[in-house]
């Protein structure tokens, strides 16, 4: 059964007249005729009746009449739903981001909303780690987490991001990371930011600290709380929502303590969705610059 002989039937069944059914559908009265025939020999039964009353649906064709029109309206919604997805303006997008670019993302989202309103956006917040490991398996069109990007990968810098000493606002913030070193602090675990975790180990390895106590926390919130309790000293990326006038925030200047956010994706082709907010993130940053975290 072909879809073009059940719209034949549709059409004709609206029209109740072949010489109408055949100039909308753009075929010649004769295509019709067989194409109505084709659809009648597949179904077993006559659709319509002809005589000098002119044409009538048969019992048969008012049964199957409604569930053909359903039919015809289905393919032709998917083809619609095609078509908007190959262009870009339909679809659903994932993404993936982490607390780096919690300012970023939205603003990008928001500005990709208003250009194409009919794209459904999904958000996950996971570690830069989790991200490419959902970007591996097919669980996320594009992230926005730490670079570098995995060898081979499309990738564009976004985000200028560093460590951020969090102390009690008791203590003098003409403290040294030797001095530092010899009180508790709070890391985040591994496995709830590797790329994190292990970057900050290396750092202060590479800064020759030998650390008195290590507090695993869950979150970089639980980091800021224990500096305001006057527990530990942490250390959090420089995205870090801190408004607690118990703490004092020391942003560690050198090289190695920074690192850059960038969007990425796996190689290959992509889809249009996927290349336009690649089009609309690169547009955005070539006209206000690389922001910081």
């Amino acid at each position: 059964m072909e879809l073009r002989d059940l719209r034949a039937f549709v059409t004709l069944a609206d029209l109740l007249h072949f010489t109408e059914a055949a100039e909308r559908l753009h075929v010649t009265q004769s295509a019709l005729s067989k194409q109505i025939r084709r659809l009648e020999d597949n179904l077993g039964g006559a659709l319509f009746s002809r005589s000098n009353a002119g044409t009538r649906l048969t019992p048969l064709g008012r049964d199957l009449q409604a569930d053909a029109r359903k039919l015809v309206n289905a393919a032709d919604a998917l083809g619609h739903k095609a078509r908007a997805s190959l262009n870009g303006s339909a679809g659903t997008l994932r993404i993936g981001f982490g607390v780096g670019t919690k300012l970023f993302v939205p603003a990008a989202i928001s500005r990709f909303r208003l250009e194409r309103p009919g794209v459904e956006i999904t958000l996950n917040d996971l570690s830069s780690h989790h991200q490419v490991q959902a970007l591996i398996e097919g669980r996320l069109d594009l992230a926005f987490c730490r670079l570098p990007a995995p060898e081979g990968w499309p990738h564009l810098p976004v985000v200028a991001a560093r460590f951020m000493a969090v102390i009690p606002a008791s203590w003098s913030p003409a403290l040294s990371l030797p001095e530092l070193a010899s009180q508790p602090v709070s890391i985040i675990e591994h496995h709830r930011a590797p790329a994190f975790h292990t970057h900050l180990m290396n750092y202060l390895a590479g800064k020759g600290l030998r650390i008195a106590h290590i507090q695993p926390v869950q979150d970089f919130v639980s980091v800021v709380a224990l500096a305001a309790a006057g527990v530990a000293w942490g250390v959090v990326p420089s995205s870090t929502s801190i408004d607690d006038p118990g703490v004092r925030v020391i942003p560690l200047q050198d090289e190695a303590a920074s690192w850059l956010i960038g969007l990425m994706r796996p190689p290959g082709e992509s889809s249009a969705l996927v290349e336009a907010f690649w089009g609309l993130v690169a547009g955005m940053l070539e006209d206000g610059g690389l922001p910081a975290a």
